[in-house]
């Protein structure tokens, strides 16, 4: 068995996942644990060693002691991971230590920032009188309720359209829209955005945050073309996708919710995001970073904004 191949047993009904290239060869690397004083020595020299992590008693104990691990082990696409790491969401302390540092590393940090900085985006420059906006792959809609925030309300005439697959996520954003007086702006439509048929009205402003994070540049580039078909002639998306340097700073945290968990990846370089857009037929309009000081490439995201050819 080579290091990159992964020995947890499927539930029933589950699809066997091919390990992604970029999670093969950061399953080779040794990586060092031996500073996590609370962790088992005998799982910190397993988890460190490029073949020591797939031995069950490693997943075992990860998915035992991190809700983070667990939910992604059980559900890779589910959205409940960012509802945990968002502090929005995050409705009791993380009390395992795994968790605590899974939550804040870098990695941990860098969706927080993400969510911070795309919200504010979003807020000025999509969230306007009259406009509607497609969350594509949006979940619990977890930018539209800060964007909002940050605008100090709905403007009128302006819908926010959730389009999901995960009724968890869309039952939260219906609840949270109620909770908050949103209900007649944000609204939940359970369908995968990626088929033809699921297209029922196109918006102006499309999201695509997250999404293409997994995805190999073929469907990359299918998912993007997808995502044009939402949208009204010449209307405008702001996407987010992990970079590599997300890989290469914070290993650690990878190797546990990848190597380990199952969570395959794949996190580009900033010239494949932009090659993807334009074999999509996208115009970028800009492209920053979720860390300051916010340029293209200084964070583990590359967040976009482009115009449908």
């Amino acid at each position: 068995m080579v290091a990159s191949t992964q020995s947890t047993p499927l539930r029933p009904g589950m699809m066997a996942v091919e390990c992604s290239p970029q999670v093969a060869i950061l399953g080779h690397q040794q990586i060092d644990f031996s500073d996590l004083e609370w962790m088992p020595e005998d799982i910190r020299r397993m988890l460190g060693d490029p073949i020591g992590y797939e031995d069950p008693r490693v997943l075992a104990w990860t998915t035992g002691n991190s809700l983070i691990a667990r939910i992604l082990h059980e559900n890779p696409a589910s959205d409940a991971m960012l509802r945990w790491v968002y502090p929005d969401r995050n409705g009791s302390p993380l009390a395992q230590p795994l968790d605590r540092i899974l939550s804040r590393s870098p990695s941990g940090q860098a969706l927080r920032d993400r969510l911070d900085i795309c919200s504010v985006w979003l807020a000025e420059h999509f969230v306007c009188p009259g406009s509607s906006v497609g969350d594509l792959g949006g979940g619990s809609a977890s930018y539209a309720f800060p964007a909002y925030a940050y605008k100090g309300g709905a403007p009128p005439g302006h819908i926010w359209e959730v389009v999901d697959l995960d009724p968890e996520a869309l039952a939260i954003a219906e609840q949270r829209a109620r909770d908050l007086g949103f209900e007649e702006v944000v609204r939940m439509r359970r369908v995968n955005f990626m088929r033809s048929e699921s297209v029922t009205v196109q918006h102006d402003f499309a999201v695509l945050i997250g999404v293409l994070c997994g995805m190999d540049i073929t469907t990359a580039v299918r998912c993007l073309e997808a995502a044009k078909r939402h949208l009204k002639p010449g209307g405008e998306i702001l996407a987010a996708t992990l970079l590599q340097r997300a890989f290469d700073e914070d290993p650690r945290t990878f190797r546990v919710l990848c190597n380990v968990g199952g969570w395959q990846l794949r996190p580009k370089q900033l010239e494949q995001v932009l090659d993807i857009f334009r074999i999509a037929g996208w115009d970028v309009q800009s492209v920053f970073s979720e860390r300051a000081p916010y340029t293209p490439g200084s964070g583990q995201y590359a967040i976009v904004h482009a115009r449908a050819l």
